[in-house]
């Protein structure tokens, strides 16, 4: 796959059009700019040699989250259209305005993944939103929505799912988090969208923004090659990724600080801290301490924050509480998963 194939541009992809056993690079156009030019999102299509699912991933939906974009190179690379069976559609770089300002954001400021579906008439967000929904993402079977921390802050490699859902549940186990976290389909977000119209959907936090992490990007491509294996597009043996070693929590929170200050936060990614453990300490511009932040859980750590400068009301560190074990036979891998 290492020649240069031609770019189409395309008003929506039309996976029907495409020839099957090809890899295909298409732009397709959303909105236009304020110069009167099209915001054209790049999307990757592997055809397969026979029908099957359409797996969609997206990337880069907070345009300073990039772990998932050299995620998507790597899985292009792997996965070889003449042994696919069904569609692999990918978007490297779903929020392009974002992407090219170094920003979470849109161009207008709003969050997309608290918008969606947007709307046909609205804000310039709004609309993209809805083209973004409905020219693209309808078109999948599942998606694998991949984020990151946010500026100033870092992530473990977890997932965001919505566990009583069995399809759901069943996309999380296949992938190699150290964290899964239950969590609803929240209305806005594209995950909750997808799920709404039936497509079974989880987020992957791939560690911290604006910046390739190579390790924690070759976990996600290993999470989502087993994916592939599991719904049958791929050959090979699905493989038991919930090991000892990943914690499933049945919900999570932030704790904030109270005071403004500079602030030192001590636990590490994937660490257990105890109730009424120091987590954060608050200083003034004197080094005397402010503010002690303590844990009022038992919980493992998701995300802290990085940034020495507090304000009062600041994200601290972000917990994972009430860890369970799964149940063996609901882990792919085991008897009861066999030939799904």
């Amino acid at each position: 796959m290492n020649d240069i194939i031609n770019i189409k541009t395309r008003e929506e992809l039309n996976l029907n059009e495409l020839e099957p056993k090809q890899l295909h690079l298409i732009h397709v156009h959303l909105t236009d700019n304020s110069l009167g030019v099209p915001w054209r999102v790049p999307v990757i299509v592997v055809k397969g040699a026979d029908e099957g699912p359409v797996l969609g991933l997206t990337a880069a939906l907070h345009g300073d989250e990039l772990n998932g974009i050299p995620t998507i190179f790597k899985l292009m690379q792997e996965v070889e259209p003449s042994k696919l069976k069904g569609t692999l559609v990918m978007v490297p770089i779903s929020n392009v305005p974002g992407y090219l300002a170094n920003q979470r954001y849109f161009s207008d400021s709003a969050d997309l993944n608290r918008i969606m579906p947007g709307s046909p008439k609205g804000a310039t967000s709004q609309l993209y939103a809805h083209k973004f929904t409905h020219k693209i993402v309808d078109r999948f079977d599942y998606l694998l929505d991949l984020h990151t921390a946010s500026h100033g802050r870092v992530n473990s490699l977890y997932i965001r799912a919505d566990l009583e859902n069995e399809e759901s549940r069943t996309l999380a186990y296949l992938q190699n988090p150290q964290i899964i976290v239950q969590k609803f389909d929240v209305e806005g977000t594209l995950r909750g969208w997808a799920s709404e119209k039936g497509i079974p959907s989880i987020t992957i936090e791939i560690g911290n923004p604006n910046a390739f992490q190579h390790s924690l990007i070759d976990e996600t491509l290993e999470g989502i090659l087993n994916t592939l294996r599991h719904l049958g597009m791929i050959e090979g043996e699905v493989k038991d990724m919930v090991t000892d070693d990943a914690i499933i929590c049945d919900h999570s929170y932030w704790i904030y600080s109270e005071k403004g200050g500079l602030i030192d936060v001590f636990p590490k990614l994937a660490d257990k801290v105890k109730k009424n453990q120091v987590i954060a300490k608050v200083y003034d511009v004197f080094g005397q301490v402010k503010e002690e932040i303590v844990s009022d859980r038992n919980g493992v750590v998701i995300g802290k924050n990085t940034r020495p400068n507090c304000d009062a009301g600041t994200r601290v560190l972000h917990l994972g509480v009430n860890m369970i074990d799964p149940d063996p036979e609901e882990i792919p891998g085991h008897d009861d998963f066999a030939g799904q």
